[in-house]
């Protein structure tokens, strides 16, 4: 409620589904940090104690690989719906102006596509790894469950691609 008028907040008014897609950023942004901040506290560690007491943290480079993946992972819903991603401008700053929705249009239906197929490979890696129980060598960590949260975030980044691909931006109107 707003304590001026008593009313609540326009975000409190706007249904559930509304509210969805930013309840979502912000979980996934908060898991990137959490990822984050412990792979830099483990990595902290890990060099303090190879470099000064010859200790180092066991299988810190395996939780360190996994974290990275998931980071990456994480971030790519995110990155896909602030239109983020590494592009080379090769052909769209020299297209006459009438082409440029056009260009960007594919660029978005083909940033749908990549994201589907690349959803659909790490499903399939994942039932692979499933299958035969694969884990990493020294802390015995599942490969499955990793490769299947990559698949799911993947396919996350491509349900917000393919809505990419049918709105338009304030720029396009």
């Amino acid at each position: 409620m707003n304590a001026k008028t008593s009313l609540p907040s326009p975000a409190a008014r706007r249904p559930w589904a509304a509210r969805l897609p930013a309840a979502c950023a912000a979980l996934l942004h908060i898991i990137a940090g959490v990822l984050l901040f412990t792979m830099m506290i483990l990595t902290t560690v890990d060099v303090i104690g190879r470099y000064i007491f010859t200790a180092p943290v066991p299988g810190a480079f395996e939780a360190t690989e996994i974290m990275l993946m998931l980071i990456v992972f994480v971030g790519l819903p995110i990155v896909t719906a602030r239109s983020e991603h590494v592009s080379v401008l090769l052909f769209y700053d020299r297209a006459p102006p009438f082409l440029t929705p056009i260009l960007r249009l594919f660029a978005r239906v083909l940033t749908a596509i990549s994201m589907g197929f690349a959803a659909w490979l790490l499903y399939g890696k994942a039932v692979e790894l499933a299958g035969y129980g694969d884990t990493t060598v020294l802390l015995r960590i599942p490969l499955a469950p990793v490769a299947f949260a990559a698949a799911a975030l993947s396919a996350a980044a491509t349900v917000v691609a393919v809505i990419a691909v049918f709105e338009r931006s304030e720029a396009e109107t």
